[in-house]
């Protein structure tokens, strides 16, 4: 797999049969690993065999959804239940969160997309990091997690629908077979002074800042 790229494989099968995570066509797309600090250190390597957040995630897409799935070892979770999973919920990167970063082509704009270990979940509309973000984005979002803590492994299917981003926009289209879109994908886990702040592709800044678009990677639409 090409560095920093992500395939996202087509999938004719229903969106019920998707937010499994057991669903064969999870089986047939690859993954990549969010395993450095935002600042690119290697966290993997700094910590051994043994680190407690490694994070893997794979794509798969249909005509009207794009989906990601998060596999992300722990050993605590840091989450708050109260809050609830109906709505977007404010604040929630103050948690236990996995975070998508997507950009479709040729578009300024960039839209962010959270869930947490309880299925709580953030959608954004971004047109300018911390100045102009759309919190009440109606994102459509659809999230299935779990928490195992007997593998020590919570996990997410987050079901992306195309429509909503593309409304933002005129004369966009949804992806074909062998379009791009600019892409990131992050994790943060643990309390501070503890807290890992993680980057499938590092943004390099001096502090935590996941909000750097020049950083992004990419995700390919690919075939069956």
């Amino acid at each position: 797999m090409p560095e920093n790229t992500l395939f996202s494989y087509f999938s004719s099968s229903h969106a019920t049969e998707l937010s499994d995570d057991k669903h064969p066509s999870w089986d047939k797309a690859e993954k990549v690993v969010i395993s450095r600090y935002w600042n690119g250190r290697a966290a993997l390597k700094e910590k051994g065999p043994g680190w407690q957040n490694m994070t893997e995630v794979k794509s798969v897409w249909t005509k009207s959804d794009l989906y990601f799935h998060f596999c992300c070892w722990f050993t605590e979770l840091n989450v708050n239940p109260d809050w609830g999973t109906t709505s977007s919920v404010p604040g929630l990167w103050e948690k236990d969160v996995v975070e998508v970063f997507l950009r479709p082509e040729s578009c300024d704009d960039y839209f962010e997309l959270e869930v947490s270990p309880l299925g709580q979940w953030l959608g954004a509309h971004i047109r300018k990091p911390r100045v102009d973000v759309d919190f009440r984005w109606d994102s459509g979002l659809r999230v299935n997690a779990k928490i195992d803590k007997n593998s020590g492994v919570w996990s997410a299917v987050l079901a992306v629908p195309f429509e909503p981003m593309l409304e933002c926009f005129n004369d966009r289209r949804s992806p074909d077979i062998g379009d791009a879109w600019r892409l990131n994908l992050y994790r943060m886990a643990g309390e501070e002074p503890e807290r890992e702040y993680l980057a499938w592709c590092p943004t390099f800044t001096a502090v935590p800042d996941f909000h750097v678009p020049s950083a992004f990677g990419n995700i390919i639409f690919v075939g069956e």
